[in-house]
C-alpha cells in the first residue's frame, strides 16, 4: 500500500513539476511496484530491487509486457528512487537506490532461423582466417562460436582473467558485474589455441587483443575485423548473406541448444538471464539434430602450452 508519508514527502515535488500525463504514468509505475513488492520505494532492500527486476523480467519473456515499457518502468524506478536517497540525504537520512545497477540486457525482439549463420558459413569465416594465418581473427571468432563471448567481453579480456580452475581446467573469469561471477570453462582446443596465441605474441599483461596502435583492441577494431571476413566469404561466394557478430553470438546458443545443453547452462555459459532463452527456444524445434555440432576447423592444436595464474576456488 502506498502510504501517506510516500504521497505528503516525496510524490508531492512530482504532483507539482511533472506534466498530467508524465504524472499518471508515474504513479502507475509506482503502483506496479507497490502491487509486486507490497509497500512503496520509501523503502527499498536490494532483494526488493531484483524482485522487481525479475517481476519485469518474466513478463517480458512471456509477452505480457513489451521490453519499451519494461525499460520505462525501470527508469521510472531508477528516478523516482534516486530522488529518494537525495530526499534522505539532505533530511540526515540513508538510503541506497537500489535500482541504480540495474538494467534490462540488451534484446533483439527475435531470432529466426533464416537469420542464423549456416554451420558451413561459420567454419567458412574460421576457414577464412585459418588460410590468411590470421590467428587473431581465428581465436576471436572460435571465442564468440564456442564459448559465446560478447564483442565488449572480447574487447576487455586482459591475460589476468585467464585463469586454472582446482580441477586443471582453463577457463576465463571476468570481473565481478552486478555482484555476478562470470566463469567460462574453455574446451580443449580453445585452451590450446589461446596458449599457442598467448606464446606467439609474447603477452604477459594487460589486454589479449590489441589493435594496430599497440593499445586495447576496441569493440568497433573487433568488427572490422569480423566484416573483413565476412566480405571475402562473400566475394568468394561462400557465405550468403551478411551477419554481425551478435548474430554469431546467438548462433553459438542454438547450436549448443540444439546439441542437447540445457537452457540453464547455455544461460550460466553466456552469462545471459535464463528468462530470455526463450528467443532461441523458438529457432530450436523438434527435427534439429541432437548432436553437438562439429566445428572441424577448430581442432588446429598448437604444441606450446604456458604456465598461467593460479588456481581459483
Amino acid at each position: 500500500m502506498i502510504s501517506d508519508k510516500f504521497m505528503n514527502t516525496i510524490w508531492v515535488f512530482y504532483e507539482a513539476n511533472l506534466t498530467p500525463r508524465t504524472r499518471k504514468e508515474y504513479i502507475n509505475v509506482v503502483k506496479n511496484f507497490d502491487k509486486c513488492i507490497g509497500h512503496d520505494p520509501l523503502t527499498l532492500t536490494e532483494a526488493e530491487a531484483m524482485r522487481y527486476y525479475n517481476f519485469l523480467l518474466e513478463k517480458i519473456s512471456n509477452r505480457r509486457l513489451s521490453y519499451t515499457t519494461g525499460l520505462m518502468r525501470l527508469s521510472v524506478m531508477r528516478s523516482l528512487c534516486e530522488f529518494i536517497r537525495y530526499h534522505h540525504e539532505n533530511h540526515g537520512l540513508y538510503y541506497i537506490n537500489h535500482f541504480a545497477s540495474i538494467s534490462l540486457p540488451d534484446i533483439d525482439k527475435t531470432i529466426k532461423q533464416e537469420s542464423l549463420p549456416t554451420e558451413d558459413e561459420l567454419n567458412t569465416l574460421l576457414k577464412l582466417s585459418s588460410e590468411n594465418n590470421d590467428r587473431k581473427a581465428f581465436l576471436i571468432f572460435s571465442l564468440i562460436i564456442k564459448c559465446g563471448l560478447t564483442s565488449n567481453e572480447i574487447s576487455s579480456l586482459n591475460i589476468e582473467h585467464i585463469v586454472i580452475d582446482n580441477n586443471n581446467n582453463m577457463c576465463i573469469q571476468f570481473p565481478l558485474k552486478k555482484r555476478q561471477k562470470r566463469i567460462i570453462k574453455l574446451p580443449t582446443e580453445i585452451a590450446l589455441l589461446i596458449n599457442q596465441y598467448i606464446d606467439s605474441n609474447q603477452i604477459n599483461e594487460g589486454p589479449v587483443f590489441i589493435n594496430k596502435r599497440k593499445t586495447r583492441m576496441k569493440i568497433r577494431d573487433a568488427e572490422r575485423l569480423f566484416n573483413k571476413y565476412i566480405q571475402l566469404g562473400m566475394d568468394n561466394n561462400m557465405i550468403n548473406n551478411a551477419f554481425t557478430m551478435q548474430t554469431l553470438r546467438h548462433a553459438a546458443f542454438v547450436y549448443m541448444l540444439k546439441g542437447g545443453a540445457s537452457e540453464d547452462e547455455v544461460a550460466k555459459y553466456g552469462g545471459i538471464t535464463t528468462k530470455w532463452m526463450t528467443r532461441y527456444r523458438r529457432v530450436v524445434t523438434n527435427e534439429t539434430n541432437s548432436q553437438a555440432i562439429d566445428y572441424s576447423i577448430i581442432s588446429i592444436k598448437p604444441s606450446i602450452k604456458r604456465p598461467i595464474n593460479p588456481p581459483i576456488n
